[in-house]
């Protein structure tokens, strides 16, 4: 068993449980939708993606049913495993490989890899929020993709109005501006305590460079409600059919806003 950082460790815990306890809020749903449809626009049937952060495996899953082959990584063992039994029971084991590959590592893994290319490269629901070196995680891309190549990267956005309501309607007033001190905040899942950071896309853009080009942000969430107002949100499916209609209208002027932003990356030409 490799080292594991303490937020690896909190989702490899979490693994087990993970699918179950996320697959049935729909704000979640609606906002997986926006990548999701963000994704098949960028990258054509056919492609060969590199993901960041898979977890259970269900965004790669998604990708290989409409024919793409996509090698999912991540660093917990167990979600690990979880997305590669799934691969295996829909038949498509042929076009998902997963192994583990945790960002801290990520860097030194890809030279290992010295000739192998991707078409694009993508990462959904803010793994990149739980480590601190983005320079090393692009570092890592860079030697991945060729020029001209991209990478659409969601984490967690800057200030998430929707968030600080729920938090602050909660009595959890520390908690609601937690990404507004732009310092690592604590969390605890599956009984670890780690650190997430909030870094805004222009912080992400500069340890990104020279090596990759911020093409452009869309907001996911942002009328649409977080996580962290499941399981009511659920309750109200008529409500946020309408609030996912505006966010397709607003996710890109009030991508700043969202729970989640998609961080559009391009390869420059500087070598890796």
């Amino acid at each position: 068993m490799p080292h594991l950082s303490p937020a690896v460790r909190a989702f490899d815990a979490l693994a087990p449980h993970f699918d179950e306890r996320f697959s049935g809020w729909e704000s979640v749903a609606a906002q997986r939708r926006a990548v999701r449809s963000a994704l098949l626009e960028a990258f054509p049937e056919g492609a060969s993606l590199i993901e960041l952060g898979g977890g259970t495996g269900e965004d790669a899953l998604f990708l290989a049913e409409r024919g793409r082959r996509v090698l999912a990584t991540d660093g917990a063992p167990a979600m690990v495993a979880r997305a590669a039994e799934k691969a295996r029971a829909a038949g498509l084991a042929d076009r998902v490989a997963v192994e583990r590959v945790s960002l801290e590592e990520f860097d030194s893994w890809s030279a290992a890899r010295q000739g192998t290319t991707f078409d694009g490269a993508f990462s959904n629901f803010a793994s990149l929020n739980c480590v601190t070196d983005h320079a090393s995680v692009a570092h890592g891309l860079a030697r991945l993709l060729p020029l001209g190549r991209r990478a659409l990267l969601v984490v967690f956005g800057p200030s998430c109005p929707g968030e600080m309501l729920v938090l602050l309607a909660r009595g959890e007033a520390r908690a609601a501006f937690r990404r507004l001190a732009r310092s690592p905040a604590r969390a605890r899942v599956g009984g670890e305590s780690f650190t997430v950071l909030y870094p805004s896309p222009g912080t992400l853009a500069r340890a990104f460079s020279p090596w990759f080009r911020l093409q452009g942000t869309r907001g996911v969430g942002v009328f649409v409600p977080p996580s962290s107002a499941e399981p009511a949100a659920s309750r109200f499916p008529r409500l946020l059919g309408a609030l996912e209609r505006l966010d397709r209208l607003a996710a890109r002027p009030l991508a700043l806003l969202g729970d989640h932003v998609l961080c559009d990356f391009e390869r420059t030409s500087i070598p890796a």
